[in-house]
């Protein structure tokens, strides 16, 4: 696993629309695979622990991160807010609430019931 990511920004959904560098030039990727988004969420602080993400995982994250980006940019320049993004991050936001689980090494983790949560890093729980 890869330490590389950049945590600038001061909230997890910012630093998460910033995992695509050089957006309007070279566009530089650092959500590119699972393995990838796991990077982040661990160095992210935003678990410290998880159950690895699968593709799809990541192809959401990129989606929830994109939903972002379109959501920021609009609020800055004092725009409408895309309406399809805005249903993503709502529709995200509105997925079963993580459950809280006690390893058997002491650490917290969570995990929505029956399956490993969240699917983007807005809740603080496991990929």
């Amino acid at each position: 696993m890869h330490l590389d990511h950049v945590f600038v920004c001061g909230h997890p959904a910012l630093d998460l629309a910033a995992t695509l560098r050089a957006r309007h030039t070279l566009r530089i990727e650092t959500l590119g695979t699972p393995d990838r988004v796991d990077a982040w969420y661990l160095e992210s602080a935003v678990v410290d622990a998880l159950v690895p993400c699968e593709p799809e995982d990541a192809d959401e994250a990129r989606a929830v991160r994109e939903a972002v980006h379109l959501l920021v940019t609009a609020r800055r320049l004092g725009a409408d807010y895309d309406a399809g993004a805005l249903e993503l991050l709502n529709a995200t936001a509105r997925g079963p609430a993580a459950v809280p689980q006690l390893t058997a090494e002491g650490r917290g983790r969570r995990r929505h019931r029956g399956r490993p949560w969240p699917r983007w890093p807005g809740r603080r729980s496991s990929c």
